[in-house]
């Protein structure tokens, strides 16, 4: 989610990313705060609009606890 952490996070390359449509990635400065709670509440909605246009997203990335948080509640 945040920006400018690309070499310590092994982040997705811009060439990556223009290949393929990706979400929640290089948005957030890294002094913000964010949760788990947030990043759940983001993350829901691009599933929901990314399946009401019959599309699967694939769900990569970041620390189990946030991949968690989307799949339980």
């Amino acid at each position: 989610v945040y920006k400018g952490l690309d070499v310590i996070t092994n982040k997705a390359t811009l060439e990556e990313r223009q290949q393929i449509p990706h979400h929640l990635i290089d948005f957030l400065d890294p002094l913000s705060r964010f949760s788990v709670v947030d990043f759940r509440e983001r993350a829901l909605k691009v599933i929901d609009r990314l399946m009401s246009n019959n599309k699967i997203p694939v769900i990569v990335g970041g620390t189990n606890y946030y991949i968690e948080s989307i799949l339980w509640n």
